[in-house]
C-alpha cells in the first residue's frame, strides 16, 4: 500500500502549533466528510424501478445514484481546497477528477440499451479505477489527519483503508477483471446473487460505518484539540495579567 510515514513529518507530534491559526480550515473539513459518507450510503443500496421496450427503456433509482455521485463530487472539491502538501493535492485532483466522469457514469445509468461491448469494457475498467480511487482517498485523509496532528484519527483511518481493501477492491476487483477477461475472450460471464445480495449488503456497509467513526473521530479531535489551545491561551493571558 502506499504508506505516508508520520516520523517524517513534524505535523504527527500532538503538540504542532502549525494548524492553531486554521482552526476554521481544518473543522470545515467534517461535513464534507459527512456528505461523502451520505452520497456513499446512496450509491450502495440499489432501489430502482424501470421500464424497457424492445430493449430500450429508463432506469430510476429511488435513492439515486446520480444524487449521490454529486454529494461526494462537491465534498471531495471541498476537501482537495485544503492545504496539506502536494502529494495530496495531486491525489485528490485525480479523486475529484475521477468522481466527476463518476456522476457521468451515474446519469447514463439511468438509460437502457445494448451496449457495445468496447463501452462495456470501458465501464469495467472504469469500475475498478473507482475502487483504487475510493482506497486512495482513504489514504489522503489519513494524510490530512497527520497533517493536523490528529493521531487517533490517523489509526482510525488506516483501519477503514484497510475494510475498503478487503470489502471492497479485492472482491469486486476480481468481479470486474473476470468481466474484463471474458469480454477479451469473447464468452459471457454472469453473475446473479439473488436473495443472498441481501445477506451482503450488511458487509458492504462496514467500511462506510467506519467512515463514518473514522469522521466522529476527526471531529471530536478537532474540538479538543483547539478548546484545549484556547482554554491554555486564556490562562496564560491571566497569569500575565496578574503579573
Amino acid at each position: 500500500m502506499w504508506e505516508f510515514d508520520p516520523s517524517k513529518y513534524s505535523e504527527a507530534n500532538p503538540n504542532n502549533t502549525h494548524f492553531a491559526h486554521k482552526h476554521q480550515e481544518i473543522s470545515k473539513i467534517i461535513p464534507p466528510l459527512r456528505l461523502i459518507f451520505w452520497g456513499g450510503l446512496i450509491c450502495v443500496i440499489d432501489l430502482s424501478i424501470s421500464s424497457t421496450a424492445n430493449g430500450v427503456g429508463w432506469k430510476i433509482d429511488i435513492l439515486d445514484d446520480l444524487v449521490g455521485m454529486l454529494m461526494i463530487t462537491w465534498a471531495l472539491h471541498v476537501l482537495s481546497s485544503v492545504k496539506v502538501n502536494h502529494s495530496y493535492k495531486v491525489l485528490m485532483t485525480i479523486i475529484l477528477v475521477i468522481a466527476v466522469l463518476a456522476s457521468i457514469e451515474a446519469f447514463h445509468d439511468h438509460f437502457i440499451y445494448e451496449i457495445p461491448e468496447v463501452i462495456s469494457f470501458l465501464f469495467f475498467v472504469f469500475a475498478i479505477i473507482k475502487l483504487l480511487a475510493i482506497v486512495a482517498w482513504c489514504i489522503a485523509m489519513r494524510w490530512l489527519s497527520i497533517k493536523a496532528g490528529l493521531l487517533e484519527s490517523v489509526k482510525s483511518w488506516k483501519v477503514t483503508t484497510w475494510l475498503f481493501i478487503i470489502i471492497y477492491l479485492i472482491p469486486l476487483g476480481l468481479f470486474n477483471l473476470a468481466c474484463i477477461f471474458a469480454i477479451l475472450l469473447g464468452e459471457s460471464f454472469y453473475f446473479n446473487l439473488g436473495f443472498l445480495a441481501l445477506l451482503i449488503l450488511p458487509i458492504f456497509l462496514v467500511p462506510l460505518i467506519h467512515l463514518f467513526i473514522s469522521t466522529s473521530r476527526m471531529k471530536r479531535e478537532i474540538l479538543y484539540k483547539y478548546s484545549r489551545r484556547r482554554w491554555l491561551r486564556e490562562q496564560n493571558s491571566e497569569i500575565n495579567t496578574v503579573t
